[in-house]
């Protein structure tokens, strides 16, 4: 198998060599600024036709939610047989679901639970450092299956808790055929 050597590299021999290479690298740098600022026009172009279509269909979306909310609230339970939180009708899942847990800190703000952490040598696992802030998703899961080591102070007993609540919802069924 042979070996193709590379070109060897030419480094100008003078400074009118080296000018010259100046004046085509100026040339090209100037070149790809035109083609930059072309595509951030064109990007701005694309954004605002976008914006002209969806901002007028996201306030119809917002408007037809405010309808339906009071609308389904009156009548879940007819809906549901009172047995579930969601239905599915007219191409959407509508109903109420349970938040993702947010951690809480009962006695203050994070700055305060970073503090009773600290105090209380629940550090590890429980804070980011050089600056101790929380972490926030480690804490939660601790919360939910309570301390692996059974003789330290459990994390409820601090002042934190998981706070989630029920939300209306509705999100279209992704039927695959694009818009109508």
């Amino acid at each position: 198998m042979s070996r193709v050597k590379a070109a060897a590299m030419r480094a100008p021999a003078s400074i009118e060599q080296a000018t010259d290479l100046l004046a085509q690298l100026a040339k090209v740098a100037a070149t790809i600024a035109v083609h930059d600022a072309q595509r951030v026009s064109s990007k701005q172009e694309i954004d605002a036709a976008a914006d002209a279509c969806i901002v007028p269909l996201a306030a119809e979306r917002d408007d037809l939610f405010k309808r339906l909310q009071p609308w389904y609230e009156a009548n879940v339970e007819i809906l549901t047989a009172g047995k579930r939180k969601s239905i599915e009708l007219g191409g959407c899942t509508i109903g109420h679901r349970t938040t993702p847990p947010k951690l809480v800190f009962e006695h203050g703000k994070d700055a305060d639970g970073v503090e009773a952490l600290l105090h209380f040598g629940r550090a590890e696992g429980t804070l980011k450092v050089p600056a101790p802030t929380l972490v926030k998703a480690s804490i939660l899961a601790e919360l939910a299956t309570g301390p692996a080591d059974p003789d330290v102070i459990p994390l409820e007993l601090l002042g934190f808790a998981p706070k989630q609540s029920e939300e209306f919802f509705i999100e279209p069924i992704d039927s695959g055929t694009g818009p109508a």
